[in-house]
């Protein structure tokens, strides 16, 4: 199946069916995100248990401290006699005033007190929880992008994948952790407060408790454009990296085609549109917050009047209207933010989304279930019926047989596009073919394990990809325990130990990023110095001296004829000087079947070939006469006489 073709199969996947949506929530989402994620929520669980005690008991201790305040507006300022359940108060401390205000005043403090040190156990307890499932979540998408296959690395865009590890996955701990904590911590907010209002005083609850219902029903008719913008906004943003990432890896090309205008402009109607969802969403925030308050306040302003009301006809103390007043805030609280807390789903649903697409995203080659790991390679390869197509309509290899002995060389030609690529990732179980299969010392490569597979093949590609990292640390890359020796003996192999040593640091030298300290025949010889460190029985080229110089490419290639002796190479070849060595060529042509032969055998019996043989090594055209001025004169008068 084709890369494109699975993509759109997946797209439907996920939008088949529609998904339940509640408060501009879509549950679908939120069902898929916790149980993706549940695993992070077991590694924490003691955690999470110190943390949620704790929230629990700070609820309990919110609906104690005001009873304090109340105590000492109605029997110590107002001098009105304690209840019967608190005679005992009386009978240890005695009736005075000020003996009473101390007492309450100090039962203040120790509340508060011991609130103030639960409630830091709970903040800091899930603040640690929700960094440590963050860092496992980055930490298992980011293995989970190391094993995916080619397919969605060309689907997928470099600053998208950036962003999307970065930015989307802060967004995460609000969803897994702040949206579960929030909602049942504020159902116990409600659940408590409203009990503790009805024992006080039912009339006076029930009027609090009018309001509830016009901020459940706004809450459920306002920021239908919530979900929608933030999503836009999301991917604008990854648009917006994507472009940076783009442009500062291609200055030197913008530049030199004077295009940074074209590419300002290109990054300025990106940066709008994520300007403009982003400041959608943020009005209809503010809007939803804006009239959440006037409710709060009108039903506030009625438990008020009616709670004054009763107070002047001496039916209910003042201080009781006070703690109604404090309780009346607390309730209504959490549902402004149980608003916020959907407003926050549907924001942070939509980076939970994008992080569920890369980790749901299907691996095109994966171990067969019963694979095992590879003996050592003797290093004979085989294609065997071998068809391959990116999809129906696209095919690039049918019927492919071919077999390449140990210490043999395969060149690969072929014009742009016709399948040389397709058929180094097929060895390298990039992806497997549809029919046919490939074999290694005479059993299938599927049947190895793709580590153990990958472990015993070397990559040297034009592009001398080189990481942020010191020399020693980028040549004993592919061979974790290689030897110091073996590092230097690599390095001199490939005509690179002396420039290294005149580096500032030798090998301890700090390569910058995408090698730019260095030139472009020193990065390759870097690279072909790692390859040959790595010292593997197969060994997949794409004319590694491309870069070099002449002098330097003629002490290569001897260089690579001793490391490549008793190897089997496979060797993407454009140049025919580097044919020419091959053991056996591989002719490519899109849309024909692949041709196989010797140099001698393919001239004499495949076109394509002999044609692009010819077309390297014909004569360049002579180069026409300069027009002179005299010339150019008599054309012009001739022009205007006629």
């Amino acid at each position: 199946m084709g890369k494109k073709d699975k993509k759109t199969k997946k797209d439907k996947k996920h939008k088949s069916g529609k998904a339940v949506k509640f408060e501009n929530v879509n549950w679908k989402i939120l069902k898929r995100s916790y149980k993706a994620f549940a695993p992070h929520y077991k590694t924490n669980w003691k955690l999470l248990a110190v943390s949620v005690s704790s929230l629990l008991l700070t609820t309990l201790l919110s609906l104690a401290t005001p009873w304090a305040l109340t105590m000492i507006l109605d029997h110590v300022i107002l001098k009105q006699p304690l209840p019967e359940k608190f005679a005992f108060i009386a009978q240890w401390f005695g009736s005075d005033p000020y003996a009473l205000l101390a007492v309450f005043s100090l039962a203040f403090i120790v509340i508060s007190i011991v609130d103030s040190m639960v409630s830091y156990l709970q903040k800091v307890g899930f603040l640690i929880v929700g960094v440590n499932m963050s860092a496992e979540i980055r930490e298992r998408t980011f293995r989970h992008l190391q094993k995916l296959s080619l397919s969605f690395h060309e689907v997928f865009r470099s600053g998208d994948l950036v962003y999307r590890l970065t930015s989307d996955l802060r967004e995460l701990p609000m969803l897994l952790l702040g949206v579960p904590v929030g909602f049942f911590g504020r159902i116990f907010i409600i659940a408590t407060h409203m009990a503790v209002m009805l024992m006080m005083e039912w009339r006076l609850a029930l009027i609090a408790f009018a309001a509830m219902p016009v901020l459940y029903y706004y809450n459920r008719r306002t920021g239908s454009g919530m979900h929608k913008a933030t999503k836009e906004k999301r991917s604008t943003e990854g648009n917006v990296t994507s472009l940076i990432s783009e442009n500062v890896t291609g200055m030197a090309l913008v530049q030199a085609y004077g295009r940074e205008d074209l590419q300002h402009a290109r990054f300025r109607a990106e940066n709008r549109k994520s300007l403009e969802s982003g400041l959608e969403a943020m009005k209809l925030s503010k809007i939803f917050k804006r009239v959440t308050d006037i409710l709060t306040a009108v039903g506030t302003a009625g438990v008020v009047y009616y709670g004054a009301s009763l107070a002047m006809d001496a039916m209910l103390s003042i201080g009781t209207v006070v703690l109604f007043v404090t309780y009346l805030r607390k309730l209504y609280s959490p549902l402004d933010k149980f608003a916020e807390m959907f407003l926050d789903i549907a924001k942070s649903q939509v980076s939970a989304e994008r992080i569920l697409e890369l980790l749901e995203y299907d691996n095109l080659v994966v171990d067969e279930p019963n694979a095992i790991p590879a003996p050592p390679f003797q290093g004979r390869v085989e294609f065997r019926n071998v068809d391959f197509a990116y999809a129906p309509g696209m095919e690039v290899f049918k019927n492919l047989n071919l077999a390449i002995a140990p210490g043999e060389m395969l060149a690969i030609v072929g014009h742009s596009g016709a399948g040389k690529s397709t058929f180094v990732n097929l060895l390298l179980r990039f992806y497997a073919p549809q029919n046919g299969e490939i074999l290694i010392d005479g059993q299938p490569s599927n049947k190895f394990t793709l580590e153990s597979l990958r472990r015993q093949m070397t990559v040297v590609m034009q592009d001398a990809r080189l990481f942020n990292k010191t020399v020693r640390e980028n040549l004993a890359f592919g061979k974790p325990g290689v030897t110091e020796e073996e590092i230097v003996q690599a390095a001199k192999l490939a005509q690179a130990h002396d420039f290294i040593m005149a580096m500032p640091e030798g090998y301890d030298t700090m390569i910058s990023e995408g090698g730019d300290n260095l030139s472009g025949g020193q990065k390759q010889r870097l690279n072909l110095a790692r390859a040959m460190v790595r010292n593997t029985p197969i060994m997949i080229l794409d004319e590694p001296a491309t870069a070099l110089d002449a002098r330097t490419e003629a002490n290569i290639h001897a260089a690579l004829e001793s490391l490549m002796a008793g190897k089997t190479v496979f060797m993407i070849a454009h140049k025919f000087s580097t044919i020419s060595r091959a053991h056996k060529i591989l002719m490519l042509e899109k849309g024909r079947p692949a041709e196989c032969g010797t140099h001698q055998e393919l001239m004499r019996t495949s076109r394509a070939y002999r044609e692009l043989y010819e077309l390297q090594l014909s004569p360049a055209p002579e180069p026409e006469e300069p027009v002179s001025e005299s010339t150019a004169e008599s054309s012009l008068q001739l022009a205007a006489a006629a």
